[in-house]
C-alpha cells in the first residue's frame, strides 16, 4: 500500500516519523516535506518475512505499528532472535543494508506492521538535500548500538534471571507481546527456563 503526497500530513505513521525526526533535531517544513516525500506507507502481515537471510537488504523501515524481529537461521534449522523492533524505531538488515552485501540476518514481522519505507538511493539523495538527516541517522544509529551493547552485557554480566528483569524494566509493553520462544531466544534461554523465570517471578511477587 502506498500513501498518496496529498495523504501525508493526515497520515499517523507520517506524524509519527515527523514527531520523532523532530525529537532528534528540529526541521523546517521545507526539510519535512523533502523527507517524507521519499517514504513509502508499506502494510505488512505478520509473520512475513520482509528481508530473508541472502537478500540485499534495499530499505531502512520505521514502524509506526506493529513488532519485528532481526533473527539468524542456522545450519541446524534453528533461529536466534538478535533484535526487537517495536513503533517509533527504525529497523533494517544494517549491514547488510550499510555494505549492500547479502544479509546473514531476517527480518520478520511478528505482527501485523505499518512500515514506513526509505531505500538506499533515495536516503543517499536525501543527505545532500537535506543536510539535518546525517545527524538523525547518526542520533538513530548510537540508539541502536547502545542497545546492541546492553544486550551483549547482559549475556556476559547478567544471569538468565536478572536478564529477564532487565528486559522487563526497559520494555514492560513488551513482555507480554513477544511471543514466548522468541523472548526466550533474544534473551538467551531456552523457553522452559523462562517459563521458570517468569513463575518464580510471579510467585515472589
Amino acid at each position: 500500500m502506498e500513501t498518496d503526497d496529498r495523504d501525508r500530513t493526515n497520515s499517523n505513521a507520517y506524524n509519527q516519523l515527523k514527531s520523532v525526526f523532530n525529537s532528534l533535531v528540529p526541521l523546517s517544513e521545507q526539510e519535512w516535506a523533502s523527507l517524507s516525500g521519499a517514504f513509502e506507507e508499506r502494510i505488512v502481515d505478520s509473520k512475513t518475512i520482509i528481508t530473508r537471510q541472502g537478500e540485499i537488504e534495499k530499505e531502512v523501515y520505521f514502524i509506526s505499528s506493529g513488532l519485528a524481529r532481526l533473527f539468524y537461521q542456522t545450519k541446524d534449522d534453528d533461529q536466534i532472535t538478535a533484535f526487537i523492533f517495536c513503533e517509533n524505531m527504525f529497523a533494517s538488515c544494517l549491514e547488510s543494508f550499510i555494505k549492500q552485501h547479502p544479509s546473514t540476518q531476517n527480518l520478520e514481522a511478528l505482527e501485523k506492521c505499518t512500515l514506513l519505507t526509505l531505500t538506499k538511493d533515495k536516503l543517499d539523495a536525501l543527505y545532500e538535500q537535506v543536510p539535518k538527516l546525517h545527524v538523525i541517522m547518526r542520533k538513530v544509529m548510537e540508539a541502536r548500538f547502545v542497545a546492541s551493547q546492553q544486550l551483549l552485557s547482559s549475556y556476559i554480566l547478567a544471569g538468565p534471571k536478572e536478564r529477564y528483569e532487565l528486559f522487563a524494566l526497559h520494555y514492560p509493553y513488551l513482555v507480554q507481546r513477544v511471543p514466548q520462544y522468541i523472548l526466550a531466544s533474544f534473551l538467551g534461554i531456552t523457553p522452559v527456563s523462562l517459563s521458570r523465570i517468569r513463575k518464580r517471578i510471579a510467585r515472589s511477587g
